[in-house]
């Protein structure tokens, strides 16, 4: 029989090593042996076991998103613009997630920053940051998984802090949470409609904080790119609007409830639309 390593089946089925060593651990992979203190072989066969973790919000979808209407947003769908972002609307987002992230900074500033002129009056790490997310939001559409996450935030902390970068928090359960998230991403989430999925996402990352650095600014690449997949253009707020945001996001993370995120959402996407 052929066996794969952790590393391998973590790969395939786009989790953690870890993830797949506390799985063989448990006895949760059909087939796995023990060949040392962290060393397992897997059966090359063998299917990822499923992972009965929910997220809290998931237990009643209709209640949780509120009675939208994506009526309009799929009628303009076929006629949303589907070559890459231009380097306007990268502006705007990197934008709107440098201010989530409480940081003061102008338009004006990111274009500059875009073109390679040094902004001595803001910090060198979000002038490196707007560039990294620049790069980043050039890599949609991208297939999402835990993989893929890790390696964005690589992206994102380059030349910044290399050594977090990909790497969880330590001494918490971001890693479980993150994991848990994408359980709910490819099976309950895949059947809403794309605004609601990328709502949810959007949310989750933002509530889970897995990493040191670079969370807002990674939930705003995810939002681009899940609205993007679906041939709509990203959900642009307006950096006067962020404040309103992070209320919508407040209701989501304590009462459970995404109805103001999902309609605004729905409203920055089908009002970009318009324009």
């Amino acid at each position: 029989m052929e066996y794969i390593s952790t590393k391998e089946a973590a790969q395939k089925w786009g989790i953690s090593e870890r993830r797949v060593r506390s799985l063989c651990a448990e006895g949760k992979i059909e087939g796995a042996a023990r060949c040392g203190d962290w060393v397992w072989s897997i059966p090359a066969g063998t299917q990822k076991p499923a992972d009965g973790r929910t997220l809290r919000y998931m237990k009643n979808r209709a209640l949780r998103t509120g009675n939208q209407d994506y009526r309009e947003a799929d009628k303009l769908r076929s006629s949303a613009n589907q070559s890459s972002l231009s380097t306007d609307r990268k502006v705007e987002i990197v934008l709107e997630a440098l201010t989530y992230d409480n940081t003061d900074i102008t338009l004006e500033q990111v274009l500059a920053i875009f073109k390679m002129e040094n902004q001595t009056d803001l910090d060198l790490e979000k002038q490196i940051m707007a560039l990294n997310m620049r790069s980043a939001l050039s890599a949609i559409p991208f297939d999402l998984n835990e993989s893929k996450l890790l390696e964005l935030h690589r992206r994102l902390l380059m030349s910044i802090d290399e050594r977090s970068a990909g790497t969880y928090k330590l001494g918490g359960s971001q890693n479980q949470e993150t994991e848990a998230m994408f359980e709910q991403y490819a099976g309950p989430w895949s059947v809403l409609h794309p605004i609601a999925r990328a709502s949810f996402l959007f949310a989750e990352i933002l509530r889970i904080d897995p990493f040191e650095k670079g969370v807002p600014e990674l939930a705003f690449i995810l939002l681009a790119n899940e609205i993007y997949k679906a041939k709509l253009p990203p959900a642009l707020f307006g950096a006067n609007k962020i404040q309103e945001l992070k209320a919508a996001l407040a209701s989501t993370a304590i009462r459970g409830n995404s109805q103001m995120l999902v309609s605004m959402i729905l409203d920055a996407v089908t009002g970009d639309i318009k324009k």
